[in-house]
């Protein structure tokens, strides 16, 4: 099917970026957000977002305003959903408020529309069903800030429909992303399980004393060619959302516990570049 208009769910970080990347690239799109104020914030960053990029000549006043008109901001989830052609789950990564917010949706939303999970850490298998037609359902992975990275992984369930994983392919090449297909379900994908590892051996190296977090992420930069090291990475990705991730494989039995200094700059609401602080220091004025 060919995907015309589209729903986000969550103004998170995340969220409202998926949304505006959408707008931008032409679609109809809605955001949705159950929590109050949040749609006004996100309205206010968006305005500030576009006007800032017809000041530097990136697009026009005309376009800015055309961009704005094709994005809705919508308090009910009915109304955001009931002509959606995707569905965008961008939530909090708790998997029962996942489960049960896709089962809303499902009910919600026409009958042939495609569903999927932002989520970096539930594969499609743990929150399918809970749709009632997980043949149209699949994991579509954007990476912080999604407004800027290229990237996107898409995620195949094993009920995922190859109908289902090519519009989801046609959908990221005209939203200006680079698709990579994960054609079975393993926990962290690719990006993430290849991130995971550096950072693995980043944590040891700090917490053991071997190096500073700013010499790691020198070597990082400087030796491996990476644009930014692993700390930097975390702060901008956010520290909670890390703390969560490694919080979760814990549980699981599949990870250690977070590392002590994760968890502590996270109790410090020291969240990284959101917040102005994580590992490091950002000016968010």
């Amino acid at each position: 099917m060919e995907i015309k208009r589209v729903t986000v769910i969550g103004g998170g970080t995340m969220g409202q970026q998926i949304a505006l990347n959408a707008a931008v690239k032409g679609f109809d799109t809605t955001l949705t957000d159950s929590f109050p104020g949040v749609l006004d914030k996100v309205a206010t960053w968006s305005k500030g977002y576009l006007d800032g990029r017809v000041a530097k000549g990136k697009m026009t006043s005309e376009e800015a305003a055309t961009i704005t008109k094709r994005f809705h901001m919508v308090e009910s989830l009915e109304a955001a959903v009931a002509e959606a052609d995707l569905v965008i789950e961008a939530i909090v990564e708790v998997l029962d408020a996942k489960k049960e917010l896709l089962a809303k949706v499902a009910k919600m939303a026409p009958a042939n529309a495609i569903i999927v999970s932002n989520s970096s850490t539930f594969v499609p298998s743990s929150m399918a069903a809970a749709t009632g037609k997980p043949e149209k359902f699949a994991n579509l992975h954007y990476f912080n800030p999604a407004l800027h990275m290229d990237l996107v992984e898409i995620v195949v369930g094993p009920q995922s429909s190859p109908e289902t994983i090519k519009s989801l392919v046609s959908f990221a090449a005209k939203i200006g992303k680079q698709a990579i297909t994960v054609q079975k379900e393993i926990e962290g994908f690719i990006v993430n399980r290849l991130f995971g590892a550096l950072t693995t051996e980043a944590w040891f190296l700090v917490e053991n004393g071997y190096a500073t977090v700013e010499d790691i992420d020198t070597a990082a930069e400087k030796g491996l060619g990476h644009p930014m090291g692993a700390f930097r990475t975390m702060d901008l990705a956010g520290l909670d959302t890390i703390y969560s991730i490694r919080l979760a494989k814990y549980k699981a039995g599949t990870g250690a516990t977070p590392p002590k200094i994760l968890e502590e700059k996270v109790k410090k609401g020291e969240l990284g570049r959101k917040t102005g602080k994580g590992f490091y220091t950002y000016d968010n004025k």
